[in-house]
């Protein structure tokens, strides 16, 4: 592959992979990378930090665990990759059919700007040439996964992967060498724990393909690809199926990770390329739903098509074919108002059972017309499903809830109560987005001021950095500022007008964000 120039991986790793693709639409680190590219981090150099906790939820309803890192430790991690891109390169770029192997890999024209993209990646379509490719002459496909893969990295093995074991750990001592000022800069990320690295930034998708394409080249006799951090082969025989078990669990292992057994299965081929439920929803959306423009006659079958949805993930629920029809139908403009009032109904009622595409409402409602009656709904709608996820700590809930509702313009109901509960719950994305609907609606603003006093008692000001930041740029001079850890660093940030909240930026620099296709969601890290 092409080697990216150094500047372009530092500009994309600062400017759009510091916050988890998922809630792009909300946050930005774009003002913050254009201020550290021309002010640069000069405070606080040697800082171990801790990161954001924010969990996802899953279509099984199982939370992920995303992080968010601090802005100085992201920094210098993204600038030892900076600095040390030529030989994370070479060890990245040394397969020459790399592009034929790993799915995922660092390129500068994501539609959506970022480094390392999933939500921009056409998985669908370079899949199937892939799986025809390497299928050829074979009977039997594995399936393999690594064990939890991020959460497993251990930071030491990086200086591993880049100039092997034997030297890395006669060396480990030496800090002044590069390829430990990139392990400590890993580590630096989160309290300088040596296992695991955050998922949702994109460093960790850079560490942890440096890593994996070590393995690979361990792997060349094979015909397989890996997305991520899951791994197809089409093999000839059984035996040629197992060998390639045995020897992917060998090399996983000597850098500390293991294969997910209960994932781990061979197959007899023929198999179709493409599962099942996705051929019957593209079947009936390509039938019915052609259109981009769906009116009052659309009606049954967007009614129909959310049934087969629904059946289908009954019928397979760890794959997420719910979440396939909505993208499908967030698509779409809706020339009715009765069909628009119909799928916002349908859908918020599965979204109260299956949570975890509360996001797709925003890209309906933004696509369509709202008057008092549809605002009215969504209230109605949002609200119900706010209750009922209020005490199973789904941040990306609350998240969405409340922004929908700074969007669009609506109440919360009993919202003192509900943000009190998740002030109570130490939920920093929710509460910071209490801080703004309150902002908005001109609320009283103490709460959360004093909130700050509580962070800085219990010790966790890393954990609600960005909640910290965001009320001190708004009012530095209060009282609860004088003691923060990183005021000075706030304060030079602040100078410089650099805010993460979208809502909040200057409206001459405003991130352009293109939109962008999914062709085949799936279940990710990210």
């Amino acid at each position: 592959m092409e080697e990216i120039d150094e500047n372009v991986i530092y500009q994309k790793l600062l400017d759009f992979g510091l916050f988890p693709e998922k809630i792009d639409k909300i946050f930005s680190s774009e003002l913050y990378g254009k201020w550290v590219r021309d002010n640069g981090i000069t405070v606080l150099q040697n800082r171990v930090c801790s990161n954001i906790v924010f969990r996802l939820t899953r279509n099984n309803n199982a939370p992920r665990i995303l992080s968010i890192p601090h802005p100085i430790a992201y920094n210098r991690l993204a600038l030892e990759i900076k600095n040390n891109w030529s030989s994370i390169f070479e060890k990245i770029g040394e397969v020459d059919d790399y592009y034929e192997r790993s799915m995922v890999i660092p390129k500068p024209n994501n539609l959506n700007n970022r480094l390392v993209s999933m939500l921009s990646y056409e998985r669908n379509k370079d899949q199937k040439f892939l799986s025809l490719d390497k299928s050829f002459q074979a009977k039997y496909l594995v399936h393999a996964d690594i064990a939890n893969c991020y959460p497993s990295i251990y930071s030491h093995s990086i200086p591993w992967a880049l100039v092997g074991k034997i030297e890395a750990k006669a060396n480990s001592r030496n800090r002044d060498l590069w390829y430990n000022k990139l392990d400590f800069a890993i580590r630096s990320t989160q309290r300088n724990e040596t296992v695991g690295i955050p998922i949702g930034p994109d460093t960790s998708s850079i560490i942890s393909e440096l890593v994996l394409s070590q393995i690979d080249k361990e792997l060349l006799n094979y015909k397989y690809f890996r997305f991520i951090d899951d791994y197809k082969c089409y093999c000839k025989s059984k035996e040629e199926a197992d060998t390639f078990i045995k020897k992917l669990s060998k090399e996983l292992e000597k850098f500390n990770l293991r294969l997910n057994q209960k994932k781990t299965k061979i197959v007899e081929l023929p198999k179709p390329i493409e599962e099942e439920w996705i051929r019957k929803l593209k079947t009936y959306s390509n039938t019915f739903l052609s259109s981009e423009n769906l009116d009052n006659s659309h009606l049954i079958n967007i009614s129909e098509f959310i049934d087969l949805a629904i059946s289908l993930t009954n019928e397979n629920p760890n794959d997420s074919a719910i979440k396939y029809a909505t993208r499908i139908l967030s698509k779409k403009t809706y020339t009715s108002k009765d069909t628009l009032i119909y799928l916002i109904m349908y859908l918020s009622r599965v979204c109260f059972i299956f949570p975890y595409f509360i996001d797709v409402f925003d890209e309906i409602l933004s696509k369509n017309s709202l008057d008092d009656d549809l605002t009215l709904l969504i209230k109605k709608e949002i609200n119900s499903i706010l209750k009922e996820h209020k005490e199973y700590s789904r941040s990306d809930v609350s998240l969405w809830g409340i922004q929908l509702a700074i969007k669009y313009n609506f109440e919360i109901e009993n919202f003192e109560e509900y943000s009190d509960y998740l002030i109570e719950e130490r939920d920093c994305l929710p509460v910071l987005l209490c801080y703004s609907y309150s902002k908005t609606n001109e609320l009283n603003l103490d709460k959360y001021f004093s909130l700050i006093e509580q962070i800085i008692e219990e010790k966790i000001e890393d954990e609600w950095w960005l909640y910290i930041y965001t009320l001190f740029f708004d009012a530095p001079t209060k009282p609860q500022f004088n003691s923060i850890e990183c005021k000075e660093l706030y304060s030079k940030m602040s100078e410089g007008n650099v805010q993460f909240l979208k809502s909040e930026f200057p409206i001459n620099e405003q991130p352009f964000v293109e939109e962008i296709d999914v062709n085949e969601p799936t279940d990710l890290p990210f």
